[in-house]
């Protein structure tokens, strides 16, 4: 198959990003995305996970570059880079459009295909007359 055969990819799909399609890291960089410092417990507390949970998850989206990460005494302070809102904007961006898309299908698809009318003392569909 030539390049030119091959189906285009759709403009969504290369802008999803593969590390925040976990709901926790993508949840943990919106919750990050005023890019104030935050500490990792009430970070894990609003994620409603175990602090070490979450501290794996940040960690991926620190190697990243999407999230800084600095530790203070017992604490960790976290903050989004601006590479991290960036990246966050598109793939929510993405997300919208993959909701729209399937939303438009969907409808397409449910337009096509009417119920068949049933008599309602059985559950035979009525014959056209």
């Amino acid at each position: 198959m030539t390049a030119a055969e091959r189906p285009a990819v759709p403009t969504f799909q290369r802008e999803l990003d593969p590390l925040l399609l976990q709901p926790i890291r993508l949840l943990a960089m919106c919750l990050l995305a005023d890019m104030r410092w935050s500490d990792d417990l009430t970070l894990a507390r609003a994620l409603r996970v175990h602090p070490r949970s979450c501290a794996v998850h940040t960690d991926h989206l620190r190697a990243a570059g999407y999230v800084e990460i600095r530790a203070y005494c017992r604490r960790t302070k976290l903050r989004l880079t601006p590479l991290g809102l960036d990246r966050l904007t598109e793939h929510v961006t993405a997300l919208h459009r993959v909701a729209d898309t399937a939303a438009q299908l969907i409808s397409a698809r449910r337009a096509e295909v009417q119920p068949p009318v049933c008599d309602s003392r059985s559950d035979e569909p009525l014959k056209p007359a």
